[in-house]
């Protein structure tokens, strides 16, 4: 494999989806052979000394006004890595501003680049003139994209139906398996909401407005007058919880509707093992803002459970229809509402779905099947 260095804006102990996807993949890479520059934060260093491969910190955008542009420092930091550690090969995870200091090395140093992309910076993008000029210039000069779904890889096309780069889809994949059920967080959880003999509902993702979680608190009303026992966990944190809040207090929910803003990684299996649905009607917003692919749903078919998503983005990759879960209108409360009420009365087809779910999670969605498509690559 070429002698890589990955430059990054998102990476581990910072969350995020960017993040966990390359840090997944760079995990399952040689690791003499690839190098990683990302920011500099609280907790990097307990984390990189972990790793096999080696990782350089550095405050990539400057915060100094008379600084421009902005991205000046990681370009100087970058062509230094280039020449310090004898790289090869570039491989960008933004297209804005990542994208341009790839393009700019290559002019100068003749430097290939592979560039990766994720839904909503390619549509973000398209806010001006200039941005798209620039992000027409980084995909051409590109000697390959990745996208992280087929959805994404089609948006690409829709924006720039010219583009001839080659191409590679390279999913996400789960980082939750079903290894090991904390049995004292599951029984906490179970005597402190009082769920004895519930039908549960989870949502696991950040509390915004495009994964959906207002559009199942809005449903439930319907869903209790046929499934009185139905209660709803929210795990996450983001800036539509007071709104979230608002919509429980409006719909008389309280008590009914229990939103977990804390919980650990190694907490979450008792949620997902305590859940009967998982549910995320994940919708498209209209500056762009979409679902790239969905990891959550395989996720939850790793504890054999089935899933209902919105017909959104990549969400339609990640379930598939009628065989892991079920696929419904995002903004329609009463098929929403229908769904819900369908599977927690027929526990039968909750268990095929489920262990559908987890056949395919299990087989297709793998972190070392993924990444040997970018060693090929390189």
């Amino acid at each position: 494999m070429k002698r890589t260095l990955l430059v990054t804006l998102d990476f581990p102990p910072m969350n995020g989806g960017v993040a966990n996807y390359w840090s997944n993949l760079c995990r399952e890479l040689p690791a003499d052979e690839i190098v990683v520059l990302a920011p500099e934060g609280a907790g990097t260093i307990d984390f990189d000394i972990k790793q096999e491969y080696l990782i350089y910190r550095k405050n990539l955008l400057s915060k100094k006004t008379w600084i421009w542009p902005k991205w000046l420092p990681l370009l100087v930091e970058t062509w230094r890595l280039i020449t310090l550690e004898k790289i090869d090969f570039l491989i960008v995870t933004h297209v804005l501003p990542t994208g341009i200091i790839a393009y700019l090395l290559k002019k100068f140093l003749n430097l290939p680049y592979g560039l990766s992309i994720h839904g909503l910076d390619i549509a973000w993008t398209q806010n001006s003139k200039r941005k798209k000029w620039v992000t027409q210039k980084v995909l051409s000069e590109a000697s390959w994209i990745i996208s992280n779904s087929n959805y994404t890889k089609k948006l690409l096309h829709k924006y720039y139906p010219d583009l001839n780069t080659k191409e590679e889809i390279v999913y996400p994949c789960p980082n939750i398996n079903n290894v090991e059920i904390p049995a004292v967080v599951k029984a906490n959880l179970i005597k402190n909401n009082n769920l004895i003999d519930k039908k549960i509902l989870l949502t696991v993702g950040r509390l915004i407005e495009r994964k959906g979680q207002d559009m199942v608190i809005k449903s439930l009303p319907q869903v209790l007058k046929t499934v009185p026992e139905t209660r709803y966990i929210i795990v996450g944190r983001g800036g539509d919880k007071a709104r979230l809040e608002h919509l429980i207090k409006a719909n008389h929910l309280e008590g009914k509707v229990i939103i977990y803003e804390k919980v650990a990684n190694y907490e979450l299996p008792a949620f997902y093992d305590l859940a009967d649905v998982f549910i995320m009607p994940c919708r498209e917003l209209k500056d762009g803002d979409v679902e790239g692919f969905g990891i959550v749903f395989l996720e939850a078919g790793n504890y054999k459970k089935p899933v209902i998503a919105g017909q959104s983005g990549g969400a339609i990759e990640a379930v598939e229809q009628n065989v892991t879960g079920l696929i419904v209108d995002p903004q329609n409360e009463n098929e929403i509402a229908q769904a819900i009420i369908f599977l927690l009365q027929k526990p039968e087809k909750r268990k095929t779905l489920g262990l559908a779910g987890f056949n395919r999670a299990q087989t297709k969605f793998n972190w070392e099947e993924q990444a040997k498509k970018i060693i090929n690559l390189l």
